[in-house]
């Protein structure tokens, strides 16, 4: 939820749409437009960001609420200008994933990084990456029987 008196619920961005990150992405600033692509697989969405400058930089995202979580975010005027947001229900919520190198697990380990939501207008296809310094994020457990 992005705190502007709406609540953001399943995000979805157009595949094969470029986002622009007029800041870029922390770590990547020089690159800002990135197509999106999509994929959906065992009732799981998850989006890769590819550079339209370099494409060997690419970033996957995906939708806190498929894994159970749901962030609480105040946006700054700055962000909501940059984003060109209206209102907080049409922004998208996502969290970036990175592959955990050196391990040697059968299968390659996952993170997510929960302190730098990606926050996404699909209306004006305008991005950031909101590096926050305490997650205020809620989590459920559910346990299949």
């Amino acid at each position: 939820m992005v705190k502007d008196g709406g609540v953001v619920t399943s995000p979805r961005i157009e595949s094969e749409k470029v986002i622009t990150f007029p800041q870029g992405i922390p770590g990547f600033e020089k690159y800002t437009t990135y197509l999106v692509y999509h994929k959906e697989e065992n009732d799981l969405n998850a989006y890769w960001l590819e550079s339209t400058e370099q494409p060997k930089v690419t970033f996957t995202i995906v939708d806190p609420g498929q894994y159970g979580l749901s962030y609480d975010l105040e946006l700054t005027d700055e962000e909501r200008d940059l984003l060109q947001a209206k209102g907080a229900e049409e922004l998208g919520v996502f969290m970036m994933l990175s592959k955990k190198e050196g391990v040697t697990a059968p299968s390659p380990a996952l993170n997510a990084n929960i302190s730098g939501p990606v926050i996404i207008n699909p209306r004006t296809r305008l991005g950031l990456q909101k590096v926050i310094r305490r997650a205020r994020l809620s989590t459920t457990i559910v346990q299949k029987e």
